[in-house]
C-alpha cells in the first residue's frame, strides 16, 4: 500500500518551468528543423541592406559581442555574406551620424556608443560607479604587458603583496588563470580576458600602447628630452613573456592559486 502511494506521488510531481526533461520528441525535432530551414531560406533571399538590418537587430538584442560563428549558426549565411552585411552596417552607422558604432572586440562584433558621447554616458550611469583603485590598475597593467605571469613576478615588479588586487581583478573578470607554471608548487599564471579588451576598446593585445607612447604621454610639454628607454623595451609591440604553461581544460576558480 505504501509503495502504491509513493508511485502516485511520483506521478504527481510538478516539473519546474524552464527545466528540460528528456530528449525532444521526433515531432519537435522535425518542427525545429523546418523552422531552421525557413529562416535560412529567408536570410538567403535578403539583399545586403536587409542583412545589415538583421545583423543590427541581433547585435542589439544580444548585447554581448557576437562571433562570426554564432552569426553563421543562426542565419546559415556564408562568412563572405556576413562580412558584406557587417561592412554595410558599419558604413550606415558612420555615415548616418548615429550614436552607436560597430566595433571589433577581440574578433567579435558589438554595437557600442560613440567615444565623443562617453562623458554623457558616464553622467547617465554615475549613480553607482565601479572604479578600480590605482593599485588594481597598476597590477592589471603588469598582467597585460607581461602575461602569462605568476603572482610572485607581479609582486617583484610592484614591490607589494598583490593578492587582494588580483582577487578584485578576477572578480571583475579582467584577468583569469590561464595555466600553471612548470615549477615547484606549480603557481598559477595570469592573463587578461575578453572583457578586458571590451572595456578598454581593444580588438587585440597588439593595440596596447608601447612603452614609448606611455613615456611621451607622461612627459610634460616643454620638458627637456630624456634618454630613451632601452631599445628592446621602448620600440617593441606587445610580446607575451615566455613561460612554460600547462594548458587548462577549464578555467580554475580564483582560490586554486598555489
Amino acid at each position: 500500500m505504501e509503495q502504491g502511494n509513493q508511485e502516485n506521488q511520483a506521478e504527481n510531481v510538478e516539473v519546474p518551468v524552464g527545466v528540460e526533461v528528456g530528449e525532444p520528441s521526433q515531432a519537435e525535432a522535425q518542427a525545429a528543423a523546418v523552422e531552421s530551414e525557413r529562416l535560412a531560406a529567408s536570410a538567403k533571399e535578403m539583399c545586403a541592406e536587409e542583412r545589415a538590418a538583421l545583423m543590427e537587430s541581433m547585435l542589439f538584442a544580444h548585447g554581448e559581442p557576437i562571433s562570426m560563428e554564432l552569426f553563421a549558426a543562426v542565419t546559415k549565411l556564408e562568412e563572405s555574406e556576413l562580412r558584406e552585411a557587417l561592412a554595410v552596417l558599419k558604413v550606415q552607422l558612420e555615415q548616418g551620424n548615429r550614436g552607436i558604432e560597430l566595433s571589433d572586440v577581440g574578433g567579435k562584433y558589438q554595437l557600442r556608443t560613440r567615444l565623443e558621447h562617453a562623458a554623457f554616458i558616464r553622467e547617465l550611469k554615475s549613480g553607482k560607479p565601479r572604479r578600480l583603485s590605482n593599485a588594481a590598475l597598476e597590477t592589471l597593467a603588469v598582467v597585460a604587458y607581461r602575461q602569462p605571469i605568476v603572482r610572485s613576478d607581479i609582486e617583484k615588479i610592484r614591490g607589494v603583496d598583490v593578492t587582494p588586487t588580483l582577487k578584485t581583478l578576477l572578480e571583475r573578470r579582467l584577468v583569469r588563470i590561464v595555466g600553471h607554471q612548470e615549477s615547484v608548487g606549480q603557481p598559477a599564471l595570469y592573463g587578461t580576458t575578453d572583457d578586458f579588451l571590451k572595456i578598454f576598446g581593444l580588438s587585440s593585445l597588439s593595440q596596447l600602447p608601447t612603452l614609448r607612447d606611455l613615456k611621451e604621454f607622461d612627459r610634460d610639454p616643454g620638458e627637456p628630452g630624456e634618454e630613451d628607454l632601452d631599445a628592446k623595451e621602448d620600440q617593441r609591440s606587445f610580446e607575451p613573456a615566455s613561460q612554460n604553461v600547462q594548458p587548462e581544460a577549464a578555467e580554475p576558480a580564483p582560490a586554486s592559486e598555489a
